[in-house]
């Protein structure tokens, strides 16, 4: 039985300009050698064990979305400030540029399949082209590439990379998808859609069915420029200004001018009426779930999976979402500003019912003045420095759990929250079940965290027989070492605890 190893969320951009030698703005991703040292450490483990492995990339590998503009002068207007639209042969070019950026990770890759291991790729919500098959040949080219390089065996080692449109699953041992579906900002109504490739179809059709934190990172936050941290949530609204304002003032009038082009585009997709056109999106969704629950063996159960999804279908969700932020930072500083001005009145007209000297009085007004600047200051304070609400757990968990009760694995890992986390569950014939996260291998903020660990978390899954464990590689030790995580007693933390299983 082979070892699963499964990565999540590397975010690999476009890496090192050739002509400047510098890494584009929006890279993230800076660990290909410690990806490569640690893809040796696991195969040569499980070589040393009689075995090989099955190595899962669960999602958000490659981050198409968070690229830079477009500079070709024969784009689109909305393409020059916010990207190409990805299409099939566009989406296959970036990949192409994005595997060119980055040699070794491609190296990595054929490594393990060199050494007759396997390698699956699954789409997350920042590369969902993965379904599509020119993405596909793009990926498989650059193997190919350096696999004619080491004189290898290439259609034998090339019949070992193969990709999945939507989960990996291995009856009695594991269930493996991104998870973005679970989450309602980031959830797809139609998920499905390597048919797609197939057809010829307008670029704007794909944003009819753009999850909100997609639509955010695309129009806003790929504004904020070289930020090496991310958040999957459009709750990073808050997040993002406040690191901004502590860190880089001068940047948050490049983000306030990011939000004039944002405000239109937000205007131009609630502008687009339903149509016809969704019908394609629906047609190819349907007639790939239909063939993969063929091809799995799964059939009505995992029709059953796919209505778990949480997805708000609603247009005037991404309106909602951006007014209510809005509405709530304006709520907040005029509340202070309210009760300022009436502490302030209330206590000029205190003073002067005060029968004391003019050099009293100016003292006790001066020391008023004083008070209340230090309380707008700490109020300030406060709003820059409290921590952002975190992404639930409980939408992901009751999937989890729902799966296990349908399938009856031991063992369900998601990835797409950047948070690496363990989770209890119950197996419907007795006995436990797991849900993992394996986190990301980008930065990540940790100052909201108690937690001895670094900014970057270098996590992943590993499991051996039917037992799965979350691990961390660390490049000084040249090992993998146990994910520190504390239980977490919160009120929500509790209550989904004390849900019922089934």
């Amino acid at each position: 039985m082979h070892d699963i190893v499964v990565l999540s969320d590397l975010h690999i951009g476009r890496g090192k300009n050739p002509e400047t030698g510098r890494f584009h703005n929006l890279e993230t991703f800076f660990y290909d050698d410690d990806l490569r040292e640690f893809l040796r450490w696991a195969v040569n483990d499980a070589r040393g064990r009689g075995t090989r492995i099955r190595l899962v990339f669960n999602g958000d590998t490659f981050d198409l979305l968070r690229t830079e503009a477009t500079p070709e002068r024969e784009a689109s207007w909305r393409e020059q400030h916010f990207g190409a639209d990805p299409t099939p042969p566009v989406a296959a070019q970036l990949v192409a540029a994005i595997l060119a950026g980055h040699p070794v990770f491609v190296e990595a890759v054929t490594d393990v399949l060199a050494h007759g291991s396997k390698v699956v790729f699954l789409p997350g919500n920042h590369d969902i082209e993965v379904q599509w098959k020119p993405v596909q040949d793009a990926i498989r080219q650059a193997v190919r590439e350096r696999l004619l390089a080491r004189r290898a065996d290439v259609d034998e080692a090339l019949s070992r990379l193969t990709f999945e449109s939507w989960f990996v699953f291995e009856p009695g041992r594991i269930w493996i998808e991104h998870g973005c579906q679970y989450d309602s900002e980031n959830a797809f109504r139609h998920f499905l859609r390597g048919r797609l490739a197939e057809e010829k179809f307008d670029a704007g059709l794909l944003e009819l069915d753009l999850p909100l934190g997609n639509f955010f990172q695309r129009y806003l936050y790929n504004a904020f420029g070289p930020l090496t941290f991310m958040v999957p949530s459009t709750r990073a609204n808050a997040r993002y200004s406040r690191w901004l304002l502590l860190h880089e003032p001068r940047l948050l009038f490049r983000v306030i001018w990011s939000h004039l082009p944002f405000i239109w585009q937000l205007i131009r997709r609630l502008a687009r009426k339903r149509s016809r056109e969704r019908m394609i999106l629906a047609d190819a969704h349907r007639a790939e779930l239909r063939d993969l629950s063929k091809s799995s063996g799964l059939g009505k159960t995992l029709e059953h999976i796919e209505r778990l999804k949480m997805v708000r279908g609603d247009l005037l969700q991404a309106a909602r979402e951006y007014s209510l932020q809005a509405l709530r930072a304006l709520s907040i500083a005029g509340a202070i500003a309210l009760a300022g001005a009436g502490l302030w009145f209330t206590g000029f007209y205190a003073i002067n019912a005060i029968h004391f000297g003019f050099g009293a009085k100016a003292l006790l007004f001066l020391a008023l003045n004083v008070l209340l600047l230090a309380a707008f200051g700490a109020a300030m304070a406060w709003a820059l420095v409290r921590p952002s609400p975190p992404m639930s757990p409980r939408p992901q968990r009751r999937a989890a759990q729902e799966i296990v009760k349908l399938l009856d694995v031991p063992a369900v890992t998601f990835g797409h929250t950047h948070e690496e986390a363990l989770w209890r569950l119950d197996r419907p014939w007795g006995g436990k079940a797991w849900l993992f996260n394996t986190g990301t291998w980008v930065a990540v903020f940790t100052q909201d965290e108690f937690l001895p660990r670094e900014r970057v978390q270098l996590t992943f899954l590993r499991m051996i027989g039917h037992e799965a464990e979350l691990l961390y590689w660390s490049p000084g030790r040249g090992e993998p070492l146990p994910v520190i995580l504390l239980d977490e007693m919160d009120s929500e933390s509790v209550a989904a605890v004390a849900e019922p299983s089934g």
